[in-house]
């Protein structure tokens, strides 16, 4: 049964993580980190990945069309951070907590095929995040009775000479904006739902939002 789940997480250097490892775990794929010259193997759980794709706007280059984008966007980090700051522990501090990319996951509804929902997440990145100039990757994880998608999405745009911009969009982080790309996601979702012959359909909107009174009930397990 179609249900609504979206949740919106960030990558960041404080946690000890970088965006390479982020993408490596949710493509499943090999990734090499230069910065720290790590390499980062996630083949081993690749039999869940039901597809996985790297989506850049047309004036990026190549090499911003795949998965190992993420250690150009980690080595951009360093050079701003070279650029920006003049001071030893002020470029410290932002090298080792720099907000690397945000992390988007939705549950996808049961009802469609795999190859739809290939399309489904395909047009929403285009349209909330790569109409902005900004780099995705996502991956379907077609687990058993639970299919849904992670999103790893740039901080920085690529700009119309195809270089890393300079300001990060903060705009898409915020709340107006999160209400905007939550709409989104259930209104194309229930648009394939429709377009594939299903009366199944999911809404944004809480309880509270809708006007359905209901008590929280205490989690047992």
């Amino acid at each position: 049964m179609a249900m609504y789940h979206l949740s919106v997480g960030f990558v960041s250097r404080s946690t000890g993580r970088s965006s390479v490892q982020s993408a490596a775990y949710i493509t499943g794929e090999q990734l090499h980190e230069s910065r720290r010259d790590l390499n980062v193997n996630y083949q081993n759980r690749h039999s869940d990945i039901a597809f996985t794709t790297t989506l850049a706007p047309e004036q990026a280059p190549q090499a911003f069309h795949q998965a190992t984008v993420w250690d150009l966007f980690e080595n951009f980090e360093d050079e701003y951070a070279y650029k920006r700051y003049k001071t030893d522990e002020t470029r410290e501090n932002y090298l080792n907590s720099a907000q690397t990319a945000q992390t988007i996951v939705v549950a996808l509804p049961r009802e469609l095929s795999v190859e739809v929902c290939n399309e489904l997440i395909t047009q929403f990145a285009k349209d909330r995040f790569v109409s902005r100039g900004l780099v995705v990757t996502f991956a379907m994880h077609d687990d058993e009775g639970n299919p849904h998608a992670h999103l790893q999405i740039s901080r920085r745009s690529v700009n119309e000479a195809g270089e890393i911009s300079w300001a990060k969009d903060r705009d898409i982080c915020s709340k107006k904006e999160l209400l905007i790309t939550r709409k989104l996601w259930a209104d194309l979702t229930n648009q394939y739902l429709e377009r594939e012959g299903y009366e199944a359909r999911i809404t944004q909107m809480s309880f509270a939002d809708l006007g359905i009174q209901l008590e929280p009930t205490q989690h047992r397990g």
